[in-house]
C-alpha cells in the first residue's frame, strides 16, 4: 500500500470502535484507532476486517493505545494484524523502525510557536516518515509552506470542528484532516476521489 492511496477521502476519521459508525466509514479510505487498550485491539481488528470496512487502511496511534509499548517491540506486535497498515506516533525515530517493519508511519508534530515549526520541519526531514500529522490544524494551514520542503504529504488535525475548518485546511495543502467527530467525516461521502 502507497500512503497516498490512504488519502482518496479527505476526512480520516480517529476512533477505537467502528460498529457504530460503519455507514460513515464506508466513505473512508483510511482510520486511525487510538484511545482503546492492548487487551482489545485483537477484537477491534476482527472489527474491521467485516467485508464493510475491509477498502479502509488501518492506523494504529501507538502512543494512545494503553499497555502498547511504543518502541520496536510494539511495531513487531503491531506487524503481526494483517489489518494494520501503519502507525501514528509523535516519536519520529519510530519511522525507520515502522518501514523496516513493513509498517507506513505518520508523525504527528504538535506546533506551538516558531521555534516547534523549524523542529518540526528538521524530525520529518530527519526520520524521513511517509506523511506528517500537523496540530493544531489552524496551525497546519499557517505553516504549512515551512513544511512544503519535507517530501512527504501533509495531514492536520485538532480543534476541526465544521465543515468550513476542514475544507480551509485542506485549501492549504493538507492533504486530510484527522477528526474524532463522525459528522465531519460524513464529508467523505460528497467527496470524489
Amino acid at each position: 500500500m502507497r500512503i497516498l492511496d490512504c488519502f482518496r477521502a479527505p476526512v480520516i476519521p480517529v476512533l477505537w470502535d467502528p460498529r457504530p459508525h460503519a455507514d460513515a466509514l464506508s466513505y473512508a479510505s483510511m482510520a486511525i484507532l487510538q484511545g482503546g487498550a492492548i487487551a482489545d485491539l485483537p477484537q477491534t481488528l476482527d472489527a474491521l476486517s467485516l467485508p464493510e470496512f475491509q477498502h479502509l487502511a488501518v492506523f494504529v496511534h501507538i502512543d494512545l493505545i494503553a499497555g502498547l509499548e511504543n518502541s520496536e517491540a510494539g511495531l513487531e506486535y503491531l506487524r503481526g494484524f494483517d489489518r494494520v497498515q501503519g502507525i501514528v506516533s509523535v516519536h519520529h525515530y519510530l519511522a525507520r523502525p515502522a518501514r523496516k517493519a513493513g509498517l507506513l508511519s505518520i508523525t504527528r508534530v504538535f506546533i506551538s510557536d516558531s521555534r516547534a515549526v523549524d523542529r518540526g520541519v528538521n524530525v520529518v526531514q530527519k526520520s524521513k516518515p511517509d506523511a506528517v500529522e500537523i496540530l493544531p490544524a489552524a496551525v497546519a494551514i499557517k505553516v504549512g509552506p515551512k513544511f512544503e520542503k519535507c517530501p512527504v504529504p501533509r495531514i492536520a488535525g485538532g480543534l476541526c470542528t465544521t465543515e468550513s475548518d476542514v475544507r480551509e485546511t485542506l485549501a492549504s495543502g493538507c492533504r486530510a484532516v484527522s477528526c474524532t467527530d463522525p459528522k465531519l467525516w460524513e464529508l467523505n461521502r460528497t467527496h470524489q476521489a
